[in-house]
Order: C-alpha cells, then sequence, then structure tokens
C-alpha cells in the first residue's frame, strides 16, 4: 500500500474514532437527563407529526433549487455554460455523493470532476473556483444571518449575547479571506510568502486560483448571489423549524436562525462522518438555552439529516440514468 493511501485510511479511523466519541457524550447527556426513562425515545417518536416534515421536505427541496442556481452562476462566470437542468442533475448528485461518501466532500470532487469532463474546460480550475467558492459564499450568508438575528434579537441577553461573539469573528474571518482573494496586492503578497515554503508548481496554481477568483469581482453577482443565499439559507434553516414543529417544540423561529448557523459551520468542519457528533453535541448544548430537552434538540438535527438524505436521492436517480447511457453509448 502506498504511503497515501494509508494517510487516507489512517485519517479516516480518527474520524470514525471522533464520531463514536462524540456520539457517546450525546448519548450520555440524554441518559443522564433527570427523570430520562428508555420509553422516552418511543414516546416522542409516537408523537412526530407529518405534515410539518413534507413541508420540511419541500423547504429543502426549494433551497437545492435556487442552490443550484447559484452555483450554475458562479460556474457561467467561470466560462462554463451548461443549461440549468444539465447543471441540477449535476448538483444532486454532488448532494448524493456529499450525504454518503466520508468527509463531507465526496460530493464536491465529483461536482469538480463532472464539470471537467462535461463543461468543455481545459481544467479543473473553472469547476473548482466555483464549487468552492459557492460553498464559502454559503458559509459566509450563514454566519451573517446568525450575526442579524443575534443582534436583532438577543442582544439585550446576557446569556445569549456570548454567542454572538463567535459569529461576529467568523464574519470577521471571512472579510478578510474575501479581501486576501480578491485584492491583487494581497495575493502577490500571499503569493510571495508561499513561494517561501512551497514548490514553485503550488505557487503557480494559486495564482492562478487566484485570478479565478477576481472574475468574482463583480456587484451585479455579488447581488444575484445576496438574493439567492437569502432563499437558500432562509429554507435550510427553516428545514430545521419545521422538524421542531413535528416534534411539538414551542420556541420561536429566531432561535433556529440564531443557532443552526453555528451548528452548521461547526458539522461541516472535517473531523467525523457527516458530520455526526459534533452537529449533535452542539446543537444539544445550545438548543438547551431556549428550553428544548436535549433528546429533543438530537432529534431534530437527525430528522433534518433524514430530510438531506431522502432529497438526494434524486441524485441517486440521475447518476444511475447517466451510468446507464454512458453503457449504452459504450456498446
Amino acid at each position: 500500500f502506498s504511503g497515501k493511501f494509508m494517510k487516507r485510511c489512517l485519517i479516516f479511523l480518527l474520524k470514525i474514532v471522533v464520531t463514536i466519541a462524540l456520539a457517546y457524550i450525546v448519548f450520555r447527556n440524554i441518559a443522564n437527563t433527570p427523570g430520562f426513562d428508555s420509553n422516552d425515545l418511543e414516546k416522542v417518536l409516537s408523537q412526530i407529526k407529518v405534515w410539518p416534515l413534507f413541508v420540511a421536505l419541500l423547504c429543502l427541496l426549494v433551497s437545492n433549487l435556487t442552490g443550484c442556481l447559484q452555483w450554475k452562476t458562479l460556474l457561467k462566470t467561470q466560462g462554463v455554460r451548461l443549461s440549468y437542468f444539465h447543471v441540477l442533475r449535476l448538483y444532486f448528485v454532488g448532494l448524493f455523493f456529499n450525504n454518503f461518501m466520508p468527509g463531507n466532500v465526496g460530493g464536491d470532487v465529483k461536482k469538480v470532476y463532472d464539470i471537467r469532463v462535461q463543461g468543455g474546460v481545459d481544467s479543473v480550475g473553472a469547476g473548482l473556483t466555483a464549487t468552492f467558492f459557492d460553498r464559502l459564499f454559503g458559509f459566509f450568508f450563514l454566519t451573517l444571518l446568525a450575526l442579524g438575528v443575534g443582534s436583532l434579537f438577543f442582544i439585550h441577553d446576557p446569556e445569549q449575547r456570548a454567542f454572538i461573539i463567535p459569529s461576529l469573528w467568523v464574519f470577521l474571518g471571512f472579510c478578510v479571506l474575501f479581501a486576501a482573494i480578491f485584492s491583487r496586492r494581497i495575493g502577490e503578497s500571499l503569493a510571495k510568502l508561499l513561494a517561501l515554503i512551497f514548490p514553485e508548481n503550488i505557487n503557480t496554481r494559486v495564482l492562478r486560483m487566484l485570478e479565478r477568483f477576481r472574475s468574482f469581482r463583480i456587484w451585479n453577482l455579488w447581488g444575484k448571489l445576496f438574493v439567492l443565499s437569502t432563499i437558500t439559507q432562509v429554507l435550510r434553516v427553516l428545514v430545521h423549524y419545521f422538524c421542531g414543529i413535528a416534534l411539538g417544540l414551542d420556541i420561536a423561529v429566531s432561535w433556529y436562525f440564531f443557532y443552526i448557523p453555528l451548528v452548521a459551520l461547526v458539522s461541516a468542519l472535517p473531523i467525523s462522518i457527516g458530520g455526526f457528533g459534533p452537529r449533535e453535541l452542539l446543537a444539544q448544548s445550545l438548543f438547551a438555552k431556549a428550553g428544548v430537552p436535549v433528546l429533543e434538540s438530537v432529534i431534530v438535527q437527525l430528522l433534518a439529516y433524514l430530510a438531506g438524505l431522502v432529497i438526494s436521492l434524486f441524485g441517486a436517480i440521475f447518476f444511475v440514468l447517466d451510468n446507464g447511457k454512458k453503457n449504452k453509448e459504450a456498446k
């Protein structure tokens, strides 16, 4: 076995260990809840309302349609011109792989590869740049959403005010990152620094990537991104809200807009399998401050995750159909 393969196996095993360890802590928190009984889980599940789950699925489906339009807009800026339905197929296939492959990035790699094959470009640069920036802008807008809601509804609550600070720091971090990738002067300074550390070929690739990022410095484009991200991210937060309604939780939607962005950012860290463990553990800690029992807070996250799995099955269908078409053409 090559050293690269062994390294991947080791990283994967570490993620399994982190996932199991955090899942154990989540379970222990539930089991240690005063008055908790083994029948509580069955009781909570038996009381789930079906109609809010259908609304959650609809919200997630529409958010993926607008999210796909955002990705297509970025691809077009990079010179990749494909029909919306074509891009939609690639987008949903990516969702499917993101849910079922370790690290939560398998789908992004698949999307970049498909753009390379089908987009008519000579390198992976266009697809990689658009896909990376799509992710980056999504997280940026989620952070902005949490910061805005926190400032409007929780700034006067001493206990909740502390959670505005992480959002503020992450937001400032994104601003510095955008300045680095969009400013030619900062980019050249960064390239000189990288030249002292990395080989020349890597430094050249970084410079090319920065040049591609600068094609996004268009005010009209940012206006479109803000509109599409508003629709996409608001709907994705509402998925959790309706999952909470399905469980009978009676808390204001502002709690979700304040907490879910933080949960999403943490679950995106490549330290566990599919974000499981960090997502549920943080949700337990945060929503407990809104009066949500630890069991219900975990089930809300699992229901939202299952909704994502269901919607991503469209990607599985597209993937099978595309492979069947390729096999027929090969014959």
